[in-house]
């Protein structure tokens, strides 16, 4: 324990240029390492990234994510939750091609599913 504290004296005096000897040097010595810790934590919570909304369309695309959720619910033999979805899909503004034939023919798998 003695060499323990000896070396952790040592230590201080080189890192603060003072020699503080015994259990009150080692007391100040981890304060004052509590005290960059407690720093260095406050610039690392400083710089956390704010989610703006702007960055939130990218995460997605709604038209893709209701016909996925359609598909779904028609595995799940929800096919009328699945029926107003490519509905309001077939609706949407701005829809490709692609996506209006994808939409179509879920709704035809619904309708010969019926049948």
């Amino acid at each position: 324990m003695e060499s323990f504290l000896l070396n952790a004296e040592t230590e201080f005096f080189f890192l603060t240029g003072t020699y503080l000897e015994g259990f009150i040097g080692l007391v100040l010595g981890l304060t004052l390492f509590c005290l960059v810790i407690q720093a260095l934590r406050f610039e690392i919570k400083k710089n956390n990234l704010t989610i703006e909304s702007s960055n939130l369309s990218e995460v997605g695309d709604e038209i893709l994510a209701k016909i996925n959720l359609s598909r779904s619910l028609i595995e799940m033999d929800q096919k009328q939750e699945a029926t107003k979805l490519l509905t309001e899909v077939i609706k949407s503004e701005g829809l490709s091609k692609e996506n209006t034939a994808i939409a179509n023919s879920l709704l035809e798998q619904i309708s010969n599913a019926k049948s």
